[in-house]
Protein backbone atom coordinates (compact mmCIF):
# COMPACT_ATOMS: atom_id res chain seq x y z
CA UNK A 1 0.00 0.00 0.00
CA UNK A 2 1.22 3.49 -0.92
CA UNK A 3 0.28 6.23 1.53
CA UNK A 4 0.86 9.86 0.53
CA UNK A 5 -1.34 12.95 0.56
CA UNK A 6 -0.05 13.97 -2.91
CA UNK A 7 -2.01 12.14 -5.67
CA UNK A 8 0.79 12.65 -8.17
CA UNK A 9 3.32 11.10 -5.80
CA UNK A 10 1.12 8.03 -5.34
CA UNK A 11 0.67 7.73 -9.09
CA UNK A 12 4.39 8.02 -9.83
CA UNK A 13 5.38 5.58 -7.09
CA UNK A 14 2.77 3.03 -8.18
CA UNK A 15 4.00 3.27 -11.76
CA UNK A 16 7.57 2.90 -10.58
CA UNK A 17 6.81 -0.22 -8.54
CA UNK A 18 4.97 -1.84 -11.45
CA UNK A 19 8.19 -1.52 -13.49
CA UNK A 20 9.98 -3.77 -11.01
CA UNK A 21 7.77 -6.70 -12.03
CA UNK A 22 7.24 -7.93 -8.49
CA UNK A 23 4.53 -10.55 -8.22
CA UNK A 24 2.04 -8.34 -6.41
CA UNK A 25 -1.65 -9.15 -6.32
CA UNK A 26 -2.66 -5.53 -5.78
CA UNK A 27 -1.28 -2.08 -5.01
CA UNK A 28 -3.58 -0.11 -2.69
CA UNK A 29 -3.42 3.65 -2.16
CA UNK A 30 -4.35 5.88 0.78
CA UNK A 31 -4.17 9.65 1.11
CA UNK A 32 -3.62 9.91 4.88
CA UNK A 33 -2.77 7.86 7.93
CA UNK A 34 -6.36 7.23 8.96
CA UNK A 35 -7.27 5.78 5.57
CA UNK A 36 -4.08 3.72 5.68
CA UNK A 37 -5.02 2.15 9.01
CA UNK A 38 -8.47 1.26 7.72
CA UNK A 39 -7.17 -0.30 4.50
CA UNK A 40 -4.28 -2.11 6.17
CA UNK A 41 -6.55 -3.84 8.69
CA UNK A 42 -9.29 -4.52 6.17
CA UNK A 43 -6.99 -5.93 3.45
CA UNK A 44 -4.25 -7.34 5.71
CA UNK A 45 -1.56 -5.43 3.83
CA UNK A 46 1.93 -6.98 3.68
CA UNK A 47 3.99 -3.83 3.06
CA UNK A 48 3.22 -0.14 3.54
CA UNK A 49 5.24 2.61 1.86
CA UNK A 50 4.25 5.70 3.77
CA UNK A 51 4.90 9.42 3.94
CA UNK A 52 5.26 10.88 7.44
CA UNK A 53 3.68 14.33 7.40
CA UNK A 54 0.06 14.01 6.25
CA UNK A 55 -3.32 15.51 7.22
CA UNK A 56 -5.86 13.75 9.48
CA UNK A 57 -3.24 11.30 10.82
CA UNK A 58 0.53 11.38 10.33
CA UNK A 59 2.53 8.40 9.15
CA UNK A 60 4.23 7.69 12.49
CA UNK A 61 0.90 7.39 14.32
CA UNK A 62 -0.58 5.30 11.52
CA UNK A 63 2.42 2.97 11.49
CA UNK A 64 2.16 2.44 15.25
CA UNK A 65 -1.46 1.33 14.89
CA UNK A 66 -0.85 -0.79 11.79
CA UNK A 67 2.07 -2.60 13.44
CA UNK A 68 -0.24 -3.56 16.33
CA UNK A 69 -3.24 -4.53 14.22
CA UNK A 70 -1.67 -6.29 11.23
CA UNK A 71 0.69 -9.15 12.01
CA UNK A 72 4.00 -9.08 10.10
CA UNK A 73 3.14 -5.91 8.16
CA UNK A 74 6.34 -4.14 7.09
CA UNK A 75 6.64 -0.35 7.00
CA UNK A 76 8.90 1.68 4.73
CA UNK A 77 8.92 5.42 5.40
CA UNK A 78 9.44 7.52 2.27
CA UNK A 79 9.44 11.16 3.23
CA UNK A 80 10.88 14.58 2.45
CA UNK A 81 10.81 15.48 6.13
CA UNK A 82 14.17 14.33 7.44
CA UNK A 83 14.12 16.00 10.84
CA UNK A 84 16.05 14.02 13.42
CA UNK A 85 13.11 13.48 15.78
CA UNK A 86 11.13 11.82 12.99
CA UNK A 87 14.01 9.46 12.33
CA UNK A 88 14.34 8.61 16.02
CA UNK A 89 10.62 7.89 16.35
CA UNK A 90 10.72 5.62 13.30
CA UNK A 91 13.68 3.71 14.77
CA UNK A 92 11.91 3.29 18.11
CA UNK A 93 8.88 2.08 16.22
CA UNK A 94 11.15 -0.53 14.60
CA UNK A 95 10.31 0.68 11.13
CA UNK A 96 11.70 -1.64 8.52
CA UNK A 97 13.37 1.11 6.51
CA UNK A 98 13.49 4.89 6.15
CA UNK A 99 14.50 6.71 2.97
CA UNK A 100 14.20 10.34 1.96
CA UNK A 101 12.43 11.90 -0.99
CA UNK A 102 13.28 12.28 -3.73
CA UNK A 103 14.62 8.73 -3.82
CA UNK A 104 16.12 7.14 -6.91
CA UNK A 105 13.91 4.36 -8.36
CA UNK A 106 16.61 1.75 -7.76
CA UNK A 107 16.97 2.89 -4.15
CA UNK A 108 13.26 2.29 -3.64
CA UNK A 109 13.48 -1.11 -5.34
CA UNK A 110 16.38 -2.18 -3.14
CA UNK A 111 14.59 -1.04 0.01
CA UNK A 112 11.28 -2.62 -0.98
CA UNK A 113 12.44 -6.02 -2.23
CA UNK A 114 13.53 -7.56 1.13
CA UNK A 115 10.30 -6.37 2.78
CA UNK A 116 8.03 -8.29 0.42
CA UNK A 117 6.74 -11.80 1.15
CA UNK A 118 9.00 -14.39 -0.47
CA UNK A 119 6.27 -15.27 -2.98
CA UNK A 120 6.35 -11.73 -4.37
CA UNK A 121 10.11 -11.40 -4.73
CA UNK A 122 12.18 -11.85 -7.86
CA UNK A 123 15.68 -13.16 -7.40
CA UNK A 124 17.16 -11.41 -10.41
CA UNK A 125 15.99 -7.86 -10.86
CA UNK A 126 17.82 -5.70 -13.31
CA UNK A 127 17.64 -2.00 -12.39
CA UNK A 128 14.68 -0.27 -14.03
CA UNK A 129 15.19 2.25 -16.75
CA UNK A 130 15.90 5.79 -15.63
CA UNK A 131 12.63 7.25 -14.39
CA UNK A 132 11.99 10.82 -15.44
CA UNK A 133 9.87 12.40 -12.76
CA UNK A 134 6.77 14.01 -14.31
CA UNK A 135 6.92 16.86 -11.79
CA UNK A 136 10.37 17.90 -13.04
CA UNK A 137 9.16 17.69 -16.64
CA UNK A 138 6.14 19.81 -15.79
CA UNK A 139 8.24 22.46 -14.05
CA UNK A 140 10.78 22.59 -16.89
CA UNK A 141 8.00 23.13 -19.42
CA UNK A 142 6.48 25.87 -17.28
CA UNK A 143 9.85 27.60 -16.98
CA UNK A 144 10.38 27.44 -20.74
CA UNK A 145 6.94 28.89 -21.43
CA UNK A 146 7.19 31.67 -18.81
CA UNK A 147 10.86 32.53 -18.96
CA UNK A 148 10.21 36.28 -19.13
CA UNK A 149 8.21 36.22 -15.89
CA UNK A 150 9.30 36.32 -12.23
CA UNK A 151 9.85 32.62 -11.59
CA UNK A 152 10.00 32.26 -7.82
CA UNK A 153 10.28 29.00 -5.90
CA UNK A 154 6.92 29.66 -4.25
CA UNK A 155 5.32 30.12 -7.67
CA UNK A 156 6.77 26.91 -9.09
CA UNK A 157 6.09 24.78 -6.00
CA UNK A 158 2.54 26.11 -5.91
CA UNK A 159 2.11 25.25 -9.57
CA UNK A 160 2.87 21.56 -8.91
CA UNK A 161 1.36 21.55 -5.39
CA UNK A 162 4.52 20.42 -3.63
CA UNK A 163 6.53 21.66 -0.68
CA UNK A 164 9.28 24.06 -1.90
CA UNK A 165 12.09 22.05 -0.26
CA UNK A 166 10.81 18.83 -1.79
CA UNK A 167 10.61 20.41 -5.23
CA UNK A 168 14.19 21.71 -4.90
CA UNK A 169 15.47 18.21 -4.13
CA UNK A 170 13.43 16.63 -6.87
CA UNK A 171 14.56 19.18 -9.46
CA UNK A 172 18.24 18.92 -8.51
CA UNK A 173 18.10 15.13 -8.71
CA UNK A 174 16.38 15.24 -12.09
CA UNK A 175 18.46 17.95 -13.79
CA UNK A 176 21.69 18.15 -11.83
CA UNK A 177 21.04 21.87 -11.31
CA UNK A 178 19.21 23.99 -8.80
CA UNK A 179 16.08 25.73 -10.07
CA UNK A 180 17.90 29.08 -9.98
CA UNK A 181 20.85 27.71 -11.96
CA UNK A 182 18.54 26.12 -14.52
CA UNK A 183 16.48 29.28 -15.02
CA UNK A 184 19.57 31.49 -15.29
CA UNK A 185 21.25 29.18 -17.82
CA UNK A 186 18.11 29.01 -19.93
CA UNK A 187 17.70 32.79 -19.87
CA UNK A 188 21.30 33.29 -20.95
CA UNK A 189 20.88 30.79 -23.79
CA UNK A 190 17.82 32.65 -25.00
CA UNK A 191 19.58 35.99 -24.66
CA UNK A 192 22.47 34.78 -26.81
CA UNK A 193 20.02 33.51 -29.41
CA UNK A 194 18.24 36.88 -29.52
CA UNK A 195 21.51 38.80 -29.75
CA UNK A 196 22.63 36.60 -32.63
CA UNK A 197 19.34 36.57 -34.53
CA UNK A 198 17.52 39.84 -33.86
CA UNK A 199 18.14 43.57 -33.94
CA UNK A 200 16.69 44.05 -30.45
CA UNK A 201 18.51 46.25 -28.00
CA UNK A 202 20.27 44.75 -24.99
CA UNK A 203 17.65 46.34 -22.75
CA UNK A 204 14.81 44.74 -24.74
CA UNK A 205 16.54 41.36 -24.71
CA UNK A 206 17.09 41.63 -20.97
CA UNK A 207 13.36 42.14 -20.32
CA UNK A 208 12.22 39.47 -22.79
CA UNK A 209 14.46 36.91 -21.08
CA UNK A 210 13.15 37.65 -17.60
CA UNK A 211 15.91 39.90 -16.28
CA UNK A 212 14.15 42.84 -14.62
CA UNK A 213 17.42 44.77 -14.30
CA UNK A 214 19.63 45.29 -17.37
CA UNK A 215 22.69 45.90 -15.20
CA UNK A 216 22.16 42.60 -13.39
CA UNK A 217 21.71 40.89 -16.75
CA UNK A 218 25.03 42.36 -17.90
CA UNK A 219 26.83 41.11 -14.79
CA UNK A 220 25.40 37.59 -15.06
CA UNK A 221 26.13 37.46 -18.79
CA UNK A 222 29.75 38.58 -18.32
CA UNK A 223 30.31 36.07 -15.54
CA UNK A 224 29.12 33.28 -17.83
CA UNK A 225 30.56 34.41 -21.19
CA UNK A 226 33.54 36.51 -20.15
CA UNK A 227 32.27 39.60 -21.99
CA UNK A 228 29.29 41.93 -21.61
CA UNK A 229 26.12 41.54 -23.70
CA UNK A 230 27.03 44.73 -25.58
CA UNK A 231 30.49 43.38 -26.40
CA UNK A 232 28.96 40.07 -27.48
CA UNK A 233 26.47 41.91 -29.70
CA UNK A 234 29.28 43.90 -31.31
CA UNK A 235 31.28 40.73 -31.87
CA UNK A 236 28.26 39.13 -33.58
CA UNK A 237 27.87 42.15 -35.85
CA UNK A 238 31.53 41.99 -36.79
CA UNK A 239 31.38 38.27 -37.53
CA UNK A 240 28.28 38.70 -39.65
CA UNK A 241 29.85 41.58 -41.54
CA UNK A 242 32.83 39.41 -42.30
CA UNK A 243 30.64 36.45 -43.20
CA UNK A 244 31.97 34.34 -40.37
CA UNK A 245 28.69 33.75 -38.57
CA UNK A 246 25.68 32.04 -40.11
Amino acid sequence: MIVDDEPLEREVLASMIKQYDFELSHIFEAQNGADAVHLATQEQIDVVIMDIKMPVMDGITAAEIIKKEVKDCRVLFLTAYDEFDYAIRSIKLKADDYILKPAHPDEIRQALQPLLPSSARKENHSPPASHEHPVVTKVVRYIEQHLNQNLTLDLLSGYVHLHPQYLCRLFKQGTGLTITQYVTNLRLQRAKHLIENTACSISEISVSCGFSDANYFARVFKKKEGITPTQYQQRVKTYKKNGQLC
